[in-house]
């Protein structure tokens, strides 16, 4: 039977919601911003006067008030977003069981089996209609016969609109498109297909499959299975949850940083919540990420390997300073820095024991660790801090920093 599946993507998604609550928004230019006092001062989301204006997504606001001296700045409401976001979820379920979401505004429906002998450009536009409808929100939807071409569908017509692609227009709709519109192609990979001449989905298509399994390796063949329309994923049921990858956080700080003294304290924070938030999941990490991004914005990243998986926030420190301090030669204050582990597996499961490890410590830290999670949970995270993280001669002040959690599926 051939694929019916679905992209349905929010238009605006933040900015939208604020025009909810704030109708007065809809006819000025509008952009929901990052907080401009903790340096987080970019555009998350715009309206389509704001975009007509020629503001851009991740954009600092003085750039996007240079190009629209009118635009007015909204602050984000998180709450807000997750709410409808769960609302409209709850609508596309009443189509299919089977809604994978995609970020806060986007899902994956599949209809195969529920489509009967409807068309299911009619869906789309059924559900389109009906987002507007009762939520006051508006949607584009692509419809094709696989998820990497609905996702494409979706972003190929905006705002409200619906894209079908099928088995026989697809090279008409998608070849002549740009390599970056396809799913999983960052600037990092469109810069090295353009260094080799592959600069549309065609040309990405046509290439020869052992050329880019040579020169992009793994991910090179998943383009182009993705490129030639042979994607064959499936859209997981409504209550699948993907398994955790990584569990990070991140910190930009109100002033640069200048000291080890400073980076390590960030650093001893992060590697808290990440710990606290690995044990909560109830999951153990062996692979410790750090990212440095300097005053020029500049983004460097390093890894290693731990000799054992943990849930500590005094081992990932360690590891995290010993990462810092074997690569970046301050050349430029840093700006924000932020620490993530992978090699994730559950806690207790059979693992390898290092000949050097010291059980005897590792037990006091297990019972340390959760000493300090039941506090936190009795009485707030706040509740109980290292030394390093608070005032003193040998700490500085984090009361002004601002911290992005997340947690990777």
């Amino acid at each position: 039977m051939r694929r019916v599946i679905l992209h349905v993507d929010q238009n605006c998604y933040f900015a939208s919601v604020e025009m909810i609550s704030h109708p007065e928004y809809r006819n000025v230019p509008m952009a929901v911003v990052g907080d401009k006092e903790k340096r987080h001062g970019i555009v998350l989301a715009k309206n389509q006067l704001a975009s007509k204006a020629g503001v851009k997504t991740a954009e600092v606001i003085w750039q996007a008030r240079s190009k629209c001296p009118d635009l007015v700045l909204a602050v984000p409401h998180y709450d807000k977003y997750e709410f409808y976001s769960r609302k409209l979820r709850e609508l596309y379920q009443e189509y299919t069981d089977k809604v994978e979401p995609f970020g806060l505004d986007e899902c994956w429906l599949d209809l195969t089996d529920v489509i009967g002998d409807r068309d299911p450009g009619e869906v789309a536009d059924e559900i389109r209609s009906r987002v507007r409808t009762e939520f006051k929100l508006t949607c584009s939807v692509g419809v094709s016969f696989n998820k990497i071409f609905a996702k494409l569908g979706s972003d190929y017509k905006k705002p409200d609109a619906t894209t079908v692609i099928t088995e026989e227009n697809f090279k008409d709709i998608v070849w002549p498109l740009p390599c970056s519109d396809l799913l999983f192609v960052g600037r990092s990979t469109k810069e090295r297909l353009a260094k080799v001449n592959i600069k549309t989905i065609g040309d990405l298509a046509n290439c020869d499959r052992a050329f880019l399994s040579e020169y992009l390796g793994k991910h090179g063949v998943e383009l182009w299975i993705y490129a030639n329309g042979l994607d064959d994923s499936e859209v997981k049921d409504s209550d699948y949850r993907r398994s955790v990858k990584s569990v990070g956080n991140s910190s930009t700080t109100v002033t640069d940083m200048t000291s080890e003294r400073e980076i390590s304290s960030t650093y001893l924070t992060l590697s808290s919540s990440v710990a606290g938030r690995l044990r909560r999941a109830g999951l153990t990490g062996n692979v410790i990420q750090i990212s440095v991004r300097d005053r020029d914005l500049v983004v460097s990243e390093k890894q290693k390997i731990l000799p054992d998986h943990t849930d500590n926030a005094g081992v990932i420190h360690k590891a995290a300073m010993e990462l810092f301090n074997g690569f970046y030669d301050w050349h430029l204050p840093v700006r924000s820095i932020g620490v993530r582990m992978t090699g994730l597996i559950p806690k207790g499961s059979p693992s390898q024991i290092s000949l050097f490890e010291n059980m005897e410590e590792t037990g006091k830290n297990e019972k340390l660790d959760k000493a300090i999670d039941s506090i936190k949970e009795r009485y707030g995270k706040k509740s109980l801090v290292f030394l390093g993280e608070i005032g003193g001669e040998d700490s500085v002040d984090i009361s002004g920093r601002s911290f992005d959690t997340e947690i990777k599926r």
